[in-house]
């Protein structure tokens, strides 16, 4: 056998090629869009949070809590106050308000389906108060698509999340329960805040607050001493609830400690469904998202929340908001494969070209 050799203008000739034609596919010339396979069930999905957001926002006016326009231009009733008794860190507006777009629950019913998640397939979701509207959408989409849910929820929110002390996600689920829009509870509690205990907030009695809230969920209290003892815990209580059933997917929504580590490392994470993870931690604090990566199970972060909408094509603080079913994150872009076949073509062209002029 003889080793090919190829001018190294004409590599860098059809380098080029391949490259244009790459560029020029995804950028100029496409065959055009089409609604993704499972755009019912997105729709139905997004018209599901919508109907849940509406439900908020009249029983939030029913508790005489007033929305503030300035604050909630879109009057959706899921953004909380700036600073209260369990307000842990700050916050983005701005991500807050994107966030409540009901098309974050067809983005969920997209990621759930690109992670190969069946009807009956059990969903481990570790989410802080941060975005309830995030929480919303992951129950939305499970809810349409037929999956098993087991929600851990931290009291503790950043500024503009779930910080109202009587209108918390505990008690925004009670009331979806109550009308019928969402079968879900919650499988446990934590107070969330520094190292997961209710320690950091801005006034004194939010411990004591988080504790009342806690109370009140009527579930199981996570409370350990340290952040991988809340790791622990949290496995602990998803694989009792999946009763022998693998966990499919792990969703993390917000920053929660045990949820989404506190390590560096937890900063490289990847936003979005993550199904190979391009950094991993072995530190005992790691965060589910680590665990169940290293175990092999899907992981949806979601964090970023502006990342998410640019990546994914949704608008950023849209007023109002678009309307259901439109937009690139229901859709799916055909490329032109005569473009990509006819810079495959003059690249195999430009290689040959240079392997028969090479000379030794």
């Amino acid at each position: 056998m003889k080793r090919g050799r190829v001018s190294v203008v004409f590599l860098l000739v059809a380098a080029v090629l391949a490259t244009a034609g790459v560029w020029v596919a995804r950028t100029s010339v496409r065959e055009g869009t089409a609604p993704r396979p499972y755009h019912d069930a997105q729709v139905e999905a997004a018209n599901l949070m919508m109907r849940c957001t509406a439900a908020i926002r009249e029983y939030r006016l029913s508790l005489g809590i007033p929305i503030d326009r300035d604050l909630d231009p879109n009057e959706t009733g899921l953004i909380g106050g700036e600073f209260t008794e369990i307000t842990t860190t700050a916050g983005n507006l701005e991500a807050k308000r994107t966030a409540t777009n009901p098309a974050f629950a067809a983005l969920m019913v997209k990621f759930f389906k690109e992670a190969g998640l069946e009807p009956g397939d059990v969903v481990a979701v570790g989410a802080s108060g941060s975005f309830p509207s995030l929480i919303l959408a992951t129950l939305s989409a499970a809810r349409v698509l037929g999956l098993r849910p087991i929600t851990i929820y931290s009291i503790g929110a950043s500024t503009y999340g779930a910080t109202l002390p009587n209108l918390t996600f505990v008690d925004m689920l009670a009331r979806l329960n109550e009308e019928g829009l969402i079968p879900y509870k919650l499988a446990a509690v934590s107070l969330g805040g520094d190292k997961d205990a209710g320690e950091g907030t801005l006034f004194g009695e939010g411990k004591r607050v988080m504790e009342e809230i806690a109370a009140r969920a009527g579930v199981p209290l996570i409370r350990e001493d340290t952040v991988s003892g809340s790791v622990r815990r949290r496995l602990e209580v998803y694989r009792k609830l999946a009763a022998g059933e693998p966990i499919r997917c792990f969703v993390n929504i917000g920053g929660a400690t045990p949820n989404y580590g506190n390590t560096l490392t937890s900063l490289d994470f990847p936003n979005g469904l993550v199904v190979h993870p391009p950094v991993m931690s072995q530190a005992p604090d790691r965060g589910l998202i680590f665990e169940f990566a290293a175990a092999g199970v899907p992981v949806i972060n979601l964090l970023d929340v502006r990342g998410l909408a640019l990546k994914n094509g949704l608008p950023i603080d849209p007023v109002p908001l678009p309307p259901i079913g439109t937009g690139r994150v229901y859709e799916t872009t055909g490329y032109s494969r005569v473009v990509a076949l006819v810079a495959l073509v003059a690249s195999c062209a430009a290689i040959w070209a240079g392997t028969a002029a090479w000379k030794p």
